[in-house]
């Protein structure tokens, strides 16, 4: 099974919002089995795989786990990488980018009128 891990600096609920936003960005369909373990069907690339989403505290950071557990079928090994690391990567850069926007408002309502 292909599987990517990304360490977050970010809380465990801040990367749970994340990966639902995407989620639903992708038009996936989804369960939630356990906390922090999500179940989904997804399109990536045009290929709709079976994936497992976990989401884990390890302080001082939060552990992204993508798997992807039912392939489409005839999807090759670097198919199956590129679409756990896609995944990962939109929920990391979706995080990295609020972390920018926020910085930049808070920057922007610092100043004088």
């Amino acid at each position: 099974m292909k599987s990517v891990r990304r360490i977050l600096p970010y809380t465990k609920q801040l990367v749970l919002y994340a990966l639902y936003d995407v989620l639903d960005s992708e038009n996936s369909v989804y369960k939630k089995e356990n906390a922090g373990q999500i179940d989904a069907s997804i399109s990536v690339f045009g290929n709709t795989s079976g994936f497992e989403l976990t989401i884990s505290d390890e302080p001082p950071a939060t552990v992204l786990t993508v798997k992807i557990k039912s392939p489409r079928e005839g999807l090759s090994d670097k198919g199956k990488m590129r679409a756990v690391e896609y995944l990962a990567d939109r929920v990391e850069q979706l995080l990295e980018n609020e972390l920018k926007i926020s910085v930049f408002i808070k920057q922007k309502g610092d100043k004088p009128a």
